[in-house]
């Protein structure tokens, strides 16, 4: 994100710190389902100081949030949404762009420094990274479980029922642990070297799409 925006995020962080406990929780939840939405960052972060100025002027005036916004909050972020601006269409492909960017930079950093320790303590060969396509393979699924899960918890987070929200991490936990085990899999079974690249090289890209990514975030969105 730009300079402006962070600026903005650090603001609404040290902020949102004076709200009560009993207030958070409906707030967070708000904010997961805002974070969802056609909204650019900035203006996700423009709506998050209006609300929290919103409910520490309750807290003032010793009301709740539920007294503040009333029941439906998920109805109040649909109005919200409905009446701030949309991502354009060139935001909207920076931001899968930098997406998909930061997944991979942190994939390669992982398994670079996965087999630098791994050669140094075995004693081999650490000059050239093998490629399997066991980890092509792996790396699809971290990019695709990771969406899936950031969404699932979007569209869930006003299933405030305590019995909702066990059910919800027995899911997660069921859906990780299986891909935890098609990684695992995949890794013993798939190992067959798809390419090999001069380790140089694979810090020099990793490298280039850390930077990027970072350049895409701070100068574009």
């Amino acid at each position: 994100m730009n300079k402006k925006c962070k600026e903005l995020l650090r603001k609404n962080n040290d902020r949102e710190k004076k709200l009560l406990k009993s207030n958070n929780e409906i707030y967070t939840d708000m904010i997961v389902y805002l974070r969802g939405s056609d909204m650019t960052m900035y203006n996700q972060e423009l709506v998050r100081e209006d609300l929290i100025q919103m409910i520490l002027d309750g807290q003032d005036r010793g009301e709740d949030i539920q007294k503040v916004m009333g029941c439906n909050y998920k109805e109040v972020c649909d109005e919200i949404i409905e009446n701030m601006p949309k991502r354009t269409k060139t935001q909207k492909l920076c931001d899968i762009i930098e997406s998909y960017l930061s997944y991979i930079w942190i994939i390669g950093f992982i398994t670079i420094i996965k087999f630098l320790i791994s050669g140094l303590a075995n004693g081999e060969n650490t000059i050239v990274l093998p490629i399997s396509v066991g980890d092509i393979i792996n790396m699809l699924i971290i990019i695709i479980a990771a969406n899936l899960i950031v969404n699932y918890i979007i569209k869930n987070s006003f299933k405030n029922k305590k019995e909702n929200k066990i059910i919800s991490f027995i899911k997660l936990w069921l859906l990780f642990m299986l891909l935890l085990s098609l990684a695992i899999a995949n890794a013993y079974f798939l190992d067959t070297t798809l390419v090999t690249i001069p380790l140089i090289t694979a810090i020099i890209i990793v490298g280039a799409i850390f930077i990027t990514q970072k350049l895409i975030s701070n100068y574009i969105l």
